[in-house]
């Protein structure tokens, strides 16, 4: 009975959830910035439009027509959204069957294979969703242009529905992220004692793995699947807009109302939410709450003698060389960090010797004065990499909006962590049972939406104009940046909070407690060493996700900045030049094979995720020193010596002769 409460209220706190975010674009509709009388109705207008079955339409546009029509939620269902659902149920399993071969093939192999394979699968990773797209459609563009056969189609035309191009494309990122999952479970599992015992019995590694370690490693994987989900509903959206599919997104884009986005969202949610409860409970292992081992001892916020030890030991110059920062002995850690500082800083001083020019070039004229060509230009030995539809360098480009991006990823992903923190400490020293009980039920309701379409969502009304700007620039960087932080809130405070309950539960804390320690004590002195170093590991997650999120808005056309919308041209101008925004003509790109536009700034995204993926396996495997190194090295020697035979087997039958 207990755990069917806990399920229904996850379920109805995750609903209202829902409903609350997608009244938020109220807030920005009215003549003030904030507009909560505006909200306060827009939430009326959801609660009235589900509770009157009349109202249960969206509205569609018909192509070319412009002409809007209502659709029925049921039509809704059996139709577009099956569509959707499909693709992204398809792509999903070819992810998780394909990920799950190649991992046991990784597994079994040894040497330069192995390794080859898992740099290989880092490489992959560094690739936004986008650019599988992109490669996948060069390569099917030059197998056509060569024999006349067209493996893929690209576009849905008329309503037209595909499948394979979208599955095969959405299923690439999953398949990586599921195949490194794999391999680590697989790893951590073979160093349980069973492995062993069942290795001296006599068992391959292939009979170990298929009917040992198998069956814990896709539990663990279940549990884990929910972060890949979450990513991979991202990116069919994204799949969607550049395909012209006419699924979940077309329909958002076209019904923006508080009522249109509420079911959509709940259509979403709903489905996930059920299966992985389930599924947990099936497995029988749903966890209805972890919480404060301390929620009723009364701890002292600060103890004045305890602050005192703290600084002293803080500013202390006794530091042991193994508590050395990793930076300075890690080249995967270093190197990555170089070379994220070097283009931060090429584009810095270009900022600071040109001001930020940008040439643009129109028309390009022979010798004699006549138009050689017009804009986009191709690149040639006068603009590296060629010019966008406006004739603006590409180069040029790139070199002003770094900055921006690089910055930027790391002020978002930096404020996700300091939020979540700070918001974790109330979470598990203040917040009542039921109180961490409405967070993780919210934070469990985001697992199962977009990322990007929520935040796609917030920041629509405020970063697209179609005159002038109620807000400035630095005004709507600072709506934008605070938005991207704080929309996995929920989600960082539980991960946060349930990471420092963990330390509670530890027994030298216990005592800690019972000999008088305060809180401040304790944070300092047992949370904070343990919780720092996966603090640091999430905050680089943080940033390869807040750079993936850059590339889907600036697809959908939400720019760094915001952007003006033309009455005489359908594409949106952007503010400032960032990296994002370069991306937005990647439709135009597809349709005219102009791929000189999208390769520079992809591949600048690409190596700043690379980076980052390195540095995070840099904090995950630290190095040991040197002289610890060759210490276990020679006791391992030692070990493998004592205990080879001191005698020499014999045969009988040879012993017999002698």
């Amino acid at each position: 009975m207990k755990q069917f409460w806990t399920i229904s209220t996850k379920f109805i706190f995750g609903v209202v959830g829902i409903m609350l975010i997608s009244a938020t674009p109220a807030l920005f509709n009215g003549a003030s910035f904030l507009n909560f009388r505006s909200y306060v109705e827009a939430l009326r207008l959801i609660f009235a439009g589900f509770t009157t079955p009349s109202e249960w339409t969206l509205s569609y546009q018909i192509p070319f027509s412009l002409e809007t029509i209502p659709v029925s939620f049921s039509k809704f269902l059996s139709g577009p959204y099956i569509y959707s659902m499909s693709i992204f149920l398809m792509a999903l399993l070819l992810a998780v069957v394909s990920a799950f071969v190649l991992s046991f093939t990784v597994i079994l192999s040894t040497g330069f294979f192995k390794r080859s394979m898992l740099e290989l699968i880092k490489f992959l990773q560094s690739f936004p969703d986008f650019a599988y797209i992109f490669l996948i459609q060069i390569g099917v563009i030059a197998i056509f242009q060569q024999t006349g056969f067209l493996l893929l189609s690209f576009y849905s035309l008329g309503g037209e529905e595909i499948y394979l191009a979208p599955v095969v494309c959405l299923a690439v990122v999953p398949a990586v992220l599921f195949l490194k999952l794999f391999i680590l479970l697989y790893e951590d599992e073979q160093r349980h004692p069973y492995v062993e015992l069942a290795r001296s019995k006599g068992l391959s590694r292939f009979e170990v793995l298929w009917k040992h370690c198998t069956s814990n490693v896709l539990k663990s994987a279940f549990y884990q699947s929910k972060s890949i989900v979450w990513l991979a509903l991202s990116a069919l959206l994204i799949i969607e807009y550049l395909f012209g599919v006419e699924g979940i997104l077309y329909y958002l884009q076209n019904d923006f109302s508080p009522k249109g986005i509420a079911f959509i969202l709940l259509t979403v949610f709903i489905p996930f939410f059920i299966f992985y409860t389930a599924v947990e409970l099936w497995l029988g292992t749903y966890e209805i709450e972890r919480n404060a081992v301390f929620s009723k001892f009364n701890l002292r916020l600060l103890d004045l003698n305890e602050l005192r030890a703290s600084l002293r030991s803080f500013f202390s110059k006794r530091k042991p060389a193994e508590t050395r920062s990793a930076l300075y002995k890690n080249p995967r850690i270093l190197i990555p960090s170089f070379i994220v500082l070097g283009l931060l800083t090429a584009s810095v001083l270009y900022a600071l010797f040109t001001g930020d020019a940008i040439e643009q070039t129109n028309y390009v004229y022979d010798d004699d004065g006549s138009i050689e060509s017009s804009s986009p230009h191709p690149p040639s030995t006068t603009s590296l990499f060629g010019t966008d539809p406006f004739g603006y360098s590409i180069a040029q480009q790139l070199m002003v909006g770094m900055k921006y991006t690089i910055v930027l990823s790391l002020l978002i992903a930096s404020l996700r962590i300091v939020f979540g923190y700070l918001f974790g400490i109330v979470y598990t020293f203040f917040f009542t049972d039921k109180l961490r009980h409405f967070v993780n039920s919210i934070a469990e309701g985001m697992h199962f939406l977009p990322l990007t379409l929520v935040t796609y969502l917030l920041l629509r009304p405020v970063l697209i104009s179609f005159g002038e700007w109620d807000l400035s620039l630095a005004e709507r960087l600072i709506f934008q940046v605070l938005i991207m932080s704080l929309v996995v809130l929920p989600i960082t405070t539980s991960a946060i909070g349930n990471e420092m309950n963990e330390t509670l539960k530890k027994d030298y804390v216990i005592s800690s407690v019972l000999m008088g320690g305060s809180m401040s004590w304790i944070l300092s002195k047992h949370i904070q060493p343990e919780l720092w170093p996966k603090l640091v590991l999430m905050w680089v997650q943080h940033i390869i996700q807040v750079l993936q999120m850059f590339v889907h808005l600036g697809i959908l056309n939400i720019f760094v900045g915001g952007a003006l919308a033309q009455s005489d041209y359908p594409r949106l101008v952007p503010e400032i030049y960032e990296l994002s925004g370069m991306i937005a003509i990647s439709r135009e790109v597809f349709s005219t094979n102009q791929f000189w536009m999208i390769l520079p700034p992809l591949a600048v995204f690409m190596i700043l995720i690379y980076c980052f993926i390195t540095i995070a396996e840099g904090l995950t495997k630290k190095q040991l020193p040197v002289v610890q190194a060759e210490r276990e090295n020679a006791q391992d020697l030692k070990k493998s010596s004592d205990a080879a035979p001191s005698f020499t087997r014999i045969r009988y039958a040879e012993a017999n002769e002698k």
